[in-house]
């Protein structure tokens, strides 16, 4: 059996299901949308898994909680909070669970339905094809693979034999994974 591949929204399909502010998932659905986050990933977040880095601003950690694990140890890692999602942090709980109520049962289902509601019905567009607009967005800025890999918890061999940057690479910078999250733009259209 072929697996079958997410699709990946379109702009327009993202600028729709954004302008729908939907109650239950809209928050934590703008969360993967401008980090790569998992549905899970996203789900577990903490209000101590946001660390200030000085001028950086904000980061999420994804790393292991009580309330999920990681997919791999890759997984763990910082992405910086997408300047769009002050207002939407903000909103959210001050300690303890952001989405105290939601699973990732919860999440993708609710996709499904408000996919229906308005209309927007392909194969292959699940709510994890949130975290491919986000994959898809870093390639048309000209984000290098890795660069990409790093900021979504992919296991990256950035040199053919994979030794030369897994040995003596610190990996990219915090400056570097700012400018990238900075450089993805929410659609309007």
């Amino acid at each position: 059996m072929k697996h079958k591949p997410y699709a990946v929204p379109t702009d327009k399909e993202v600028a729709t299901l954004l302008r729908r502010s939907d109650p239950i998932i809209g928050k934590v659905m703008l969360v993967c949308l401008l980090s790569g986050m998992r549905a899970g990933e996203a789900a577990g977040l903490l209000r101590e898994d946001i660390v200030a880095k000085g001028n950086l601003g904000c980061f999420f950690h994804v790393r292991p909680n009580a309330l999920r694990l990681l997919k791999t140890e890759a997984a763990d890692r910082l992405v910086p909070v997408h300047a769009h999602l002050d207002a939407v942090l903000s909103s959210l709980p001050s300690s303890g669970p952001l989405f105290p109520d939601l699973t990732v049962n919860d999440i993708t289902k609710r996709f499904a339905v408000l996919r229906e509601k308005l209309g927007i019905d392909r194969p292959g567009l699940v709510f994890h094809s949130t975290r491919k607009w986000f994959i898809t967005q870093c390639e048309r800025t000209g984000v290098p693979e890795h660069f990409t890999a790093s900021l979504v918890g992919h296991k990256s061999a950035r040199s053919e034999n994979g030794i030369t940057y897994s040995i003596y690479s610190a990996g990219i910078s915090d400056e570097q994974k700012r400018d990238i999250v900075d450089q993805i733009r929410v659609p309007v259209s």
